[in-house]
């Protein structure tokens, strides 16, 4: 489940304990309430509730392998694709809330039946297509393209997710 990530933002920051803990954590890699208590002058029912906030944020997450009552909390290990989606639907949200009613959303989305090896061939058919794109020299001749169409030059992202839709949880 992705969850969106302004709202994260603003509910951690909403709590300055939050903050503290989330700076101790990136200090030492990880922590506990008892430690978290111990360095900012805090309760461990205080720490520990706020910890068990951040996790239900998807913030941080327990360190696997502790054992008995001791449970150290660490920053969750976002994996490259899931910050590549988070930066990506940032950037969309800013965009949509600069966009004027001129700005043209070329923004679709389709549901297709491919038989086995046809997800790779349509990877690669777009890798082409976009590859057209990021090669090619800028043109500066006149285009009979619309107006609301990107000027050479200008950074436009292109996000495409294909992947197999699966039946129940």
């Amino acid at each position: 489940m992705e969850r969106s990530t302004p709202n994260r933002r603003a509910v951690v920051r909403a709590h300055p304990l939050r903050e503290a803990l989330l700076t101790l954590i990136d200090r030492d890699g990880t922590t506990t309430s008892t430690i978290a208590a111990r360095e900012l002058g805090e309760s461990t029912g205080s720490c520990s509730f706020h910890l068990r906030r951040l996790e239900a944020l998807g913030v941080i997450e327990p360190e696997p392998g502790a054992a008995g009552r001791v449970k150290p909390w660490r920053r969750v290990r976002t994996e490259p694709a899931a910050l590549n989606r988070e930066l990506e639907d940032t950037a969309y949200a800013s965009w949509l809330a600069a966009k004027t009613s001129d700005d043209e959303d070329f923004a679709f989305s389709e549901v297709v039946t491919l038989a086995d090896g046809e997800l790779a061939e349509l990877r690669a058919r777009l890798h082409r297509v976009l590859r057209d794109f990021t090669t090619a020299e800028p043109t500066t001749e006149p285009t009979t393209e619309p107006a609301t169409e990107p000027t050479a030059g200008t950074p436009t992202a292109v996000i495409i997710r294909a992947f197999p839709l699966h039946e129940g949880p």
